[in-house]
């Protein structure tokens, strides 16, 4: 489990690097749709399927096993 949550977040890194340089375009006004490469559509896109599946995959592993809920509350007042 912490190996996928780890995969997860690695991830992210690739996106963040992609999306970094395609928000200079966005924010140079030009048309951003047409000079944003076909490539990294899809590798964002890709990207964004896989970390939304691996959520929802853990997400539903931790439900599946009540992973992650105390009886106990963690602040008393």
């Amino acid at each position: 489990m912490e190996d996928i949550i780890k995969f997860r977040i690695f991830l992210t890194f690739p996106l963040l690097g992609l999306l970094i340089p395609d928000l200079g375009l966005f924010l140079t006004g030009s048309s951003a749709l047409a000079a944003l490469p076909v490539t990294h559509r899809i590798i964002a896109s890709t990207l964004l399927i896989c970390i939304a599946v691996l959520t929802v995959g853990i997400s539903l592993y931790k439900k599946k096993h009540n992973i992650g809920k105390t009886a106990t509350p963690v602040f008393d007042l």
